[in-house]
């Protein structure tokens, strides 16, 4: 296992741009994971050829990331002098892994009928909690239009937990073209609705929009809607943060639709 101590190392320069750099993220193709649970996701799901493997040398001895550097070709891991590593983990407290992959292109099947659509959700946290709901409650495929954080940054991938490896991810795109050739209901929350989530049909193919955290779903978004919905809350309360009120919205789809 090679020792890298120096910044001007290939991997190390590499890895801080695809920290600082959605930019580069796209260029390159790649991420960084920041984590042993996150990296084994990815390997789990990929395998282990697209990951260069980056261990903090504090903590290369710890039995969970022995087991991430006998999963990599020994060629592609390397161990990092402790303040190199410091300075690329975005965690207080790491846990001694990092990795460098490539970002996968998951297909979306034929039968995509239940489309989660972000508009200017800026947060990468929320992004990133978002579509881990929206693979929770089983999306067909998520869109996240011109405007949102990127969902490969360290922090949308944190708030993912392993979401964007199993739920195909389209970014930068018109929100016409997220919704191009659907055929179903399109839901948009709006507290102006008549109707609340709760009693409106989400059984069949189905998109849900969702605004961005400080103003909301923009005009656009609200006309293509088909059905505005409000979710019932407090009066004293204004709104909910976008990432609780997709849950409540994607998880109202799921009991309507276990049975079927």
């Amino acid at each position: 296992m090679e020792r890298i101590s120096s910044r001007q190392n290939t991997h190390v320069k590499l890895a801080h741009k695809l920290v600082e750099s959605a930019r580069e993220r796209v260029k390159s193709g790649r991420a960084l994971l920041d984590g042993v649970r996150l990296i084994g996701a990815y390997i789990e799901r990929f395998g282990a050829k697209p990951v260069t493997l980056l261990v903090s040398e504090e903590r290369a001895q710890r039995p969970e990331v022995r087991q991430l550097i006998e999963a990599v070709a020994p060629r592609r891991v390397f161990l990092l002098a402790q303040e190199r590593f410091d300075e690329i983990t975005q965690v207080d407290t790491s846990e001694g892994a990092t990795a460098i992959v490539d970002i996968p292109r998951i297909e979306i099947r034929s039968q995509d009928d239940f489309r989660v659509v972000l508009d200017g959700v800026q947060d990468p946290g929320n992004v990133g909690g978002l579509l881990r709901t929206a693979a929770a409650a089983r999306a067909t495929s998520a869109y996240l239009a011109k405007g949102c954080a990127d969902a490969w940054s360290p922090k949308s991938l944190r708030g993912g937990m392993g979401a964007q490896f199993v739920l195909p991810v389209r970014e930068r795109v018109e929100l016409s073209t997220a919704l191009s050739g659907f055929t179903g209901s399109v839901i948009a929350t709006s507290p102006r609705a008549r109707k609340s989530i709760f009693e409106v049909d989400l059984t069949g193919p189905v998109a849900m929009i969702f605004g961005s955290e400080g103003r909301g779903l923009a005009a656009e978004g609200i006309e293509m809607a088909t059905q505005l919905v409000h979710i019932p809350m407090a009066q004293e309360v204004e709104s909910l943060n976008v990432a609780a009120a997709a849950a409540v919205c994607c998880f109202e789809r799921v009991r309507q639709t276990r049975d079927r």
